[in-house]
Order: structure tokens, then C-alpha cells, then sequence
């Protein structure tokens, strides 16, 4: 008597499926090429359309990778902005009080807001573009070639006949 085939919606099938591979290759690669495109369009805004402006530091977070600081400035037309900013240069550590002199967008100061001493960041977000580039495209071609023994891995799952 044949083994009973189990069911495609089983997640021994489905994760062993290839087409799952497939979209989570595309909607990473998507996330990660709109994330370095953000990061290209802020660059570009503020080297472009940057105010200077004397910021005053309010509080310091340094929790290693989401380190920011909190700081306050007036933006050329007199309103008083209090914002988060990432792009903060951590030599020497800043301090509650400290002055630095930012670069905001005047379009939207409270969330496109850079420290002069950063400079012009444009190599870091094309980096990374092109990384995603490469790696969901080698991605995508080992998938390509492999396509045939994971959809076969899948059905012997199924059948019962499997090797792992």
C-alpha cells in the first residue's frame, strides 16, 4: 500500500519549497533597496537644501547601535526644534550641554537632521544599494539553478520519502 500524501499546506512542504525562498529573497531585497534609497533621497536633501544651524545637546543615548543624541535648534525662520539625530559624529563622546552645529533640511527639520562634522554621506547608501543588488541577484541565480532539487526535496516531503 502506497504512503498517503501529505498535505502542500503542511510547513514541512511549504518550507522546503522553493517559492518561498523566492519571496523572501524579493520582499528583503525590496525592504533593503528602499531603506538605501531613503538614505540616497536624506543625503541628497541635505547637500542640496541644508541650513546650518547651532544645536545645543539635551540628552546623549549610546546604546552601541542605536546610539542619538537629542538636541534643540532655531531654524533660520525663528521656530525651535527639539529632534532625535542619528547622524551624530561620537568623537569626542558628546555631552548634556555641548554645542554642534547641524544641518537640517527646511523642508522637514524635525526628521532630516545631520551633524556637519558627518559630511556628505552618499557612499554608504550607494553601498549598500549595490550590495542588494548583488546579493539578491547571485541570490536569485543560485535559486535559478537549485530550483529543481528543492522542489524536489518538497515532494519526496510529501510522499514520505524525504532525506532530511
Amino acid at each position: 500500500m502506497p504512503n498517503r500524501l501529505r498535505s502542500r499546506w503542511l510547513p514541512g512542504y511549504w518550507l522546503r519549497h522553493p517559492l518561498l525562498s523566492l519571496v523572501v529573497l524579493l520582499l528583503g531585497s525590496v525592504a533593503f533597496l528602499l531603506l538605501g534609497i531613503d538614505s540616497a533621497y536624506r543625503t541628497h536633501r541635505l547637500n542640496t537644501y541644508g541650513v546650518r544651524a547651532s544645536a545645543t545637546v539635551l540628552e546623549v543615548h549610546g546604546l552601541q547601535r542605536d546610539s542619538y543624541v537629542v538636541a534643540a535648534f532655531t531654524t533660520a525662520d525663528g521656530h525651535h526644534h527639539v529632534t532625535q539625530i542619528t547622524d551624530y559624529y561620537w568623537n569626542p563622546r558628546p555631552r548634556v550641554g555641548d554645542a554642534a552645529t547641524v544641518l537640517y533640511d527646511p523642508a522637514s527639520p524635525d526628521a532630516i537632521v545631520r551633524d556637519v562634522r558627518i559630511g556628505d554621506d552618499y557612499l554608504t547608501a550607494w553601498v549598500g544599494v549595490g550590495l542588494v543588488v548583488a546579493l539578491g541577484s547571485g541570490g536569485g541565480v543560485f535559486l535559478w539553478r537549485t530550483w529543481s532539487m528543492w522542489r524536489e526535496n518538497a515532494e519526496d516531503w510529501r510522499s514520505g520519502c524525504h532525506f532530511a
